[in-house]
């Protein structure tokens, strides 16, 4: 079984810290070595998942990291949960990112049924103030007046008519829809 190489503090928060000079890790410099460990790829998407979930036993469990490190530790954050999730590779049980467990959980409405959802959230009037807003900006006039969008525009509307005569006709074959 291969070893990851895990960093305690993930390399993004590091980032956010400013703390990359010192030695280097896929072309970012890092500043403490300490911030290291290997772990096998199960006990690394434990770690991340622990983190998501506000446990560090998990990582407490492979190495002991001093307070200073473990005070940067991200807890609660919603990078950890796919790091742990691509981890897994789906052989992990404790580690499940459907239905409600998902961070795109809405009262079951987005990761249930994103159509609806995306149906709902356009019909909203905050979302048409919005649209009728950029709608009059001087840069999507300008789009649309474009030769490009003008074709692209006419080729939509030539294809939707058939579509719809084929519709009223009742009759007919697949051809006008291959």
């Amino acid at each position: 079984m291969s070893n990851h190489k895990h960093h305690i503090v993930p390399i993004y928060k590091c980032i956010e810290l400013g703390l990359t000079t010192s030695y280097k890790v896929g072309g970012i410099e890092f500043y403490f070595k300490e911030n290291m460990v290997e772990v096998t790829r199960e006990q690394h998407a434990l770690i991340h998942w622990g983190y998501w979930c506000n446990d560090l036993k998990p990582l407490l469990e492979v190495c002991n990291p001093p307070q200073h490190v473990i005070d940067m530790i991200p807890l609660n954050d919603k990078r950890d949960i796919w790091a742990a999730q691509l981890l897994a590779e789906g052989e992990i049980e404790q580690i499940d990112t459907s239905g409600e467990n998902s961070p795109r959980w809405i009262d079951g409405r987005k990761c249930n049924d994103p159509l609806a959802y995306y149906k709902e959230y356009n019909a909203t009037p905050e979302r048409k103030a919005k649209e009728k807003k950029r709608q009059q900006t001087p840069k999507y006039k300008a789009y649309q007046q474009t030769p490009e969008r003008k074709a692209q525009k006419k080729k939509n509307s030539a294809s939707w008519c058939a579509r719809e005569k084929t519709k009223r006709q009742g009759v007919g074959t697949l051809k006008g829809f291959i």
